[in-house]
């Protein structure tokens, strides 16, 4: 377990350009020869964008509560509408 953990951090740190440019060049030679940790870094790479969208989406439903929340304040609400009148 601890070697998946590891080699999913190398990942990330891959993926998110947190290596030293010499780890980064020595890991793309590994990327090269194979094939397996070419797919676990396509794998991982769609991981971190779902948790990004997901991030997103989550971000998106908060304002839109605010968003309604703020909608219910009368003032706040003429305010708002009369800018697109």
């Amino acid at each position: 377990m601890r070697k998946q953990l590891a080699d999913i951090k190398e990942i990330d740190q891959y993926l998110l350009q947190e290596m030293s440019p010499a780890a980064r060049l020595v890991f793309q030679a590994r990327l090269l020869i194979s094939p397996a940790l070419r797919k676990q870094v396509a794998s991982q790479q769609q991981v971190i964008q779902l948790a990004t969208w997901l991030g997103r989406e989550e971000k998106r439903s908060q304002l839109d509560e605010v968003f309604h929340e703020l909608m219910q304040d009368e003032i706040f609400n003429h305010s708002i509408t009369s800018i697109f009148k």
